[in-house]
């Protein structure tokens, strides 16, 4: 050991020693490993788990003078998993439990065929010869033991290392040759997996002359069969070749994964790498796309095989044989259980008062204001409560939620935020995506080269959130495919399933996401000579799905730009959130909820299924019946819709509001709260116009009336240069002073929707944008 080249038999000998004399901190009376041993005989587990602090913590106390043990298992981590598994077979102890609970497989009906089969071929070769023959049989392979069948086919365990806690994660790209046969740590993001399949590990064949079996283990992705030429052929001594028999062979789990690099630790320039990585026994079926993991493995290589064979040469492909697999956020669900430590946290934050608004304001603290749309965020995190019907209808239970607003008003800045909340998150862009890498596409797996489905966007997202940026900028075909997929009407944000037809692959995915998008006005800026339908420019039918759309305007106020000033200023020259410990002028009662505790919160308010009580019934009722006649007495001039979408969109923030006070039953106080938020988000859209409420027939000013004019004839004929001339000529008919075209030209170059030129005669040519959605 101390030359750094380990003995085979001392590093056994240590191997051995440590399983039989660890002792559990926990509990003084039993041996740590020999208790998961027991387990093991008692067929109840499957998995040895050897904590590679619990070696080094061994080793330093019992061989002080063998430090680098640890070290040695994390540098030879495949000889060392060998080692102990032998060890682990030799230190097995009985079953401590009656014959009858322990189930018997295959496996133990051929290892006792075999003892039978040696017993009768001794007692012949005895009466024959006169002396026992003591060999192991002419049908088994030399080395093998217990009556014959090789070790690795009676081991029903996998031996596993989790990594010490002072490990740090490798970054992807310093995962290098050098670490070849070591054990190495990785963090990134799961973008593919395949289906667990079976991978044989020892193959069995029948000697058809004598009903022998004979074992040959498989230590790769390729084996070459036993034939009449090879060494174990000849061991058995007959002319005919074995049959292979599937039934005593031994299959394990398989799965193979990519782990995609995460975009931090991405240099310039550069795209992102990925990993391959193999999933073998117990640990299969531990990740899933889209989540967010660290993994711990040996890093091995492989060689290719067949047609890529001869194209590679020399080269070799790379591995991560995944051993430790650990979710970097826990995901919500039925698993979620909270530690001591954080029972403690919120009771305290109970005690504190407001909930609601210090977990609101903890959201994304950096930005200045906006309580009502972080509350709106925080509800759509805790959602509301899916209901299933016996005959099959689902109302779904996700909160759709819609940021519309000007340049600068930290849009993208909310997303982000939210999508490191979330334990299961997809940020995305619009321009970036199309329909399929939004839903699914068909690509042909590497290892069987069959077609499969890969999910996009919003299959990753499930049971979690997509945040889509610039939602206004996606194509048309593309944004269809979110709300409506295919010519079987399946929608995705309301019935949350996505029917998928190509390369003979028909089936349906669950795409049970919430969106939150954000997107910016048609004309750039919010324009308020505009109606919000123009300005918006999304169709109804994308609209009325979203349960909130929120509107966010840059607004020029002295008192409330004064206040954003120091804000920012604060937190440049703090370098964090302002609170009571570092600024004097930060209130104290509103210091940010950490993010560890804030996700907790909403792990655990997860949990809870509140229901609506009838008493309630009437209440929300009128509320809605009411809102719908104020509608119909705007005479259409409403900035958006109000349809039965907006009573489930009530009764959903209602319950979300519920699950924050972890009840199971809504009060009257969440529903008012839920009619607050939908007024207020109905209150940004409508007061946003001119006079309050400018709709198809409010006053249009001069101004307006002129821009008007010429998109309609640029959208007309196509035009995109139009001078002075045409504007006079198109505008005659109307009451239009030549201040009030200048202004128009001014005005409109100003935010960059035309250039001007001037003539010889000094009048206005306009070159209208080819781009802009606005005349398209």
């Amino acid at each position: 050991m101390a030359s750094g080249h380990p003995n085979q038999a001392e590093a056994a000998r240590n191997c051995e020693m440590f399983l039989q004399n660890f002792m559990d901190p926990e509990s003084d009376d039993k041996t740590k490993y020999m208790r998961q041993l027991q387990e093991i005989a008692n067929r109840r587990s499957k998995v040895l788990s050897i904590s590679l602090d619990d070696v080094e913590a061994f080793f330093m106390e019992v061989q002080p003078q063998q430090p680098g043990f640890v070290a040695e298992v994390e540098r030879n981590t495949r000889t060392y998993q060998k080692l102990m598994a032998e060890a682990a077979d030799r230190l097995m102890p009985a079953p401590d439990v009656t014959a009858a609970d322990v189930k018997k497989d295959v496996y133990d009906i051929l290892s006792e065929h075999r003892k039978i089969m040696d017993g009768q071929m001794r007692a012949t070769e005895a009466r024959e010869t006169g002396q026992a023959n003591h060999s192991s049989g002419r049908g088994a392979v030399p080395g093998t033991v217990r009556g014959g069948c090789p070790d690795i086919l009676l081991r029903r365990f996998d031996v596993y290392f989790a990594p010490r806690s002072k490990m740090a994660p490798l970054p992807m790209r310093s995962v290098r040759a050098t670490h070849l046969g070591q054990l190495v740590r990785v963090r990134g993001i799961v973008t593919h997996v395949t289906d667990v399949k079976p991978l044989v590990s020892v193959v069995a064949y029948t000697d058809p002359e004598t009903g022998f079996e004979v074992y040959q283990e498989v230590t790769g992705r390729t084996f070459k069969p036993l034939d009449n030429d090879s060494k174990e052929r000849a061991k058995v001594n007959r002319k005919m070749q074995p049959v292979m028999e599937t039934r005593g062979s031994k299959f394990v789990k398989f799965q193979e994964a990519r782990l995609q690099e995460l975009a931090e630790e991405v240099p310039e320039g550069a795209t992102p790498r990925t990993l391959s990585i193999h999933l073998l026994g117990e640990v299969t079926r531990t990740m899933k796309p889209g989540d967010d993991v660290t993994i711990t493995g040996i890093f091995l290589p492989e060689q290719y095989t067949g047609f890529r064979a001869m194209r590679a040469g020399l080269l070799m492909s790379t591995y991560l044989e995944a051993h430790n697999v650990v979710q970097s956020k826990r995901q919500y669900g039925s698993a979620f259980e909270l530690s001591e430590a954080e029972v403690a946290a919120i009771e305290a934050l109970g005690e504190g008062g407001d909930v609601y608004g210090r977990l609101a304001r903890s959201i994304a603290p950096e930005i200045f204001g906006m309580e009502d749309v972080k509350k709106a965020l925080l509800l759509m995190m805790v959602g509301g409560q899916t209901r299933v019907f016996p005959d099959g209808l689902k109302l779904r239970g996700d909160v759709h939620v819609c940021l519309m607003g000007d340049p600068g008003v930290a849009k993208s800045q909310l997303l982000k935020y939210v999508s490191r909340v979330m334990p299961r998150a997809v940020y995305t862009t619009g321009k970036g995506s199309s329909g399929v890498g939004l839903t699914a596409a068909v690509l042909r797996n590497q290892v069987t080269k069959e077609l499969v489905l890969e999910g996009g966007a919003l299959v990753l997202a499930d049971k979690g959130v997509c945040c889509i940026d610039e939602f206004d900028k996606m194509e048309e075909g593309d944004r269809t495919a979110i709300h409506e997929v295919g010519t079987g009407g399946r929608w995705v944000m309301e019935q949350q399933t996505v029917s998928i037809a190509k390369a003979g692959i028909t089936t349906t995915l669950n795409t049970r996401t919430t969106i939150l998008a954000a997107a910016n006005p048609a004309y750039g800026r919010y324009d308020r000579r505009r109606s919000p339908s123009e300005n918006i420019n999304l169709p109804a039918a994308l609209l009325s799905r979203f349960d909130l759309l929120w509107l966010l305007l840059d607004e020029s106020s002295k008192e409330q730009d004064t206040r954003l000033a120091n804000h920012i200023v604060r937190l440049h020259v703090l370098g964090r959130v302002p609170t009571a410990e570092v600024d004097a002028q930060a209130d104290p009662a509103a210091a940010p909820i950490p993010l560890r505790l804030l996700r907790a919160y909403i792990g655990q308010a997860r949990q809870y299924e509140p229901d609506v009580p009838e008493q309630l019934t009437e209440y929300i009722a009128s509320f809605y019946a009411e809102l719908r006649q104020m509608e119909k007495a705007a005479l259409g001039a409403a900035a958006t819709y109000t349809t039965p979408r907006t009573l489930l969109s009530i009764l959903r923030l209602s319950q979300a509001l519920a699950k924050l006070r972890f009840s199971n039953l809504v009060g009257q106080g969440d529903v008012d709260e839920a009619l607050r938020l939908m007024r207020q988000s109905k209150a940004s859209l409508e007061s946003s116009g001119t006079g309050g409420a400018a709709g198809d027939g409010a006053y249009e000013d001069a101004v307006s009336l002129v821009y008007r004019l010429i998109r309609e004839y640029s959208s007309r004929t196509g035009e995109l240069e139009v001078p002075y001339a045409k504007i006079q000529e198109l505008t005659q008919r109307h009451n239009v002073s030549r201040d009030d075209i200048e202004e128009c030209v001014t005005e409109y170059a100003r935010i960059a929707l035309w250039t001007v030129e001037r003539d010889q005669l000094g009048q206005p040519v306009l070159h209208l944008q080819i781009n802009d959605s606005a005349f398209a």
